[in-house]
């Protein structure tokens, strides 16, 4: 019972960073129906950003978002304005091959910068420990897990109280009549992407700490982050971040109770059963 209870735990820590995630991807998706098969990719630049900045300055990769936030952010409305959005109208297969040209770009840049090897961030935090009964949580965890939540709260007071979260829920219903009033449909879908960047890089600095990075590491969060906005209905906020906490949980679960190439797998098995009852995935008033 104390071992399932632990991997529970870990698996909502793990899983609400992965909601986090998917929540860029489902942002960028509503408003510009763009699916970023790069997103995985951005999150590995990030975290290869972190290590730059610890080997060059000894930033704590917590201390390195002052730098990798707004970078990161300003790459992501330069990467839309110029290469996704002249292409965005047309057909769909050419954004995909756009975002996945993208990931090849980032990987291989990584590796000739890094080289192959498996690389870890150093930080503080990473061996503090939280004993909470016969619980025993990562630092690291419990601090993504709270910054997760915390930063998915803020972004639903933006879209819902803010000028600029009206103007996106606007460009979501219907872009062709949130132009007849007024608004610039170009200029709100090149700030939700720059948006979803940068919570891509909040996401890099709170999965780097101790964590062991290579190149080939994007493929598998965009993979996790494919099933997760998936199992949450896509655009819908709490059913993604419910379907984040569902894949850690087992992922967790996984580890602990079966081999390595089942326990892979068992994240894979509950999407497509939960798909199979409930094809629109998780999100609330749907079936």
């Amino acid at each position: 019972m104390d071992e399932l209870l632990q991997a529970l735990v870990e698996g909502l820590l793990i899983g609400s960073t992965y909601g986090l995630v998917a929540l860029g991807m489902g942002l960028v998706y509503g408003v510009s129906g763009v699916v970023n098969f790069a997103h995985g990719d951005f999150i590995l630049l990030g975290m290869y950003v972190c290590l730059a900045l610890y080997s060059a300055f000894a930033l704590d990769p917590y201390v390195s978002l002052i730098v990798t936030l707004p970078v990161m952010t300003l790459v992501g409305a330069l990467v839309y304005r110029f290469l996704i959005r002249p292409i965005a109208d047309q057909h769909l297969l050419m954004v995909v091959q756009l975002t996945l040209g993208l990931a090849l770009v980032i990987q291989n840049g990584v590796l000739m910068l890094f080289g192959g090897q498996p690389q870890r961030t150093p930080s503080i935090v990473e061996a503090k420990l939280f004993v909470v009964g016969d619980v025993v949580l990562r630092g690291p965890q419990v601090i993504a897990a709270v910054i997760s939540f915390a930063l998915a709260g803020v972004l639903f007071v933006i879209l819902r109280s803010t000028d600029i979260g009206r103007s996106i829920r606007a460009v979501h219903q219907n872009a062709r009549a949130a132009a007849l009033m007024g608004i610039d449909v170009g200029q709100v879908q090149t700030i939700t992407f720059a948006m979803g960047i940068g919570i891509v890089a909040v996401a890099a600095a709170l999965l780097s700490p101790g964590a062991s990075i290579q190149p080939s590491d994007g493929l598998r969060y965009t993979v996790t982050t494919l099933l997760v906005i998936v199992l949450g209905g896509m655009t819908d906020f709490a059913g993604i971040m419910l379907g984040g906490l569902i894949i850690g949980c087992a992922e967790a679960l996984g580890t602990v109770y079966l081999s390595e190439t089942l326990g892979t797998l068992l994240p894979y098995a509950i999407f497509v059963l939960i798909m199979l009852f409930r094809p629109r995935g998780l999100s609330w008033g749907t079936g």
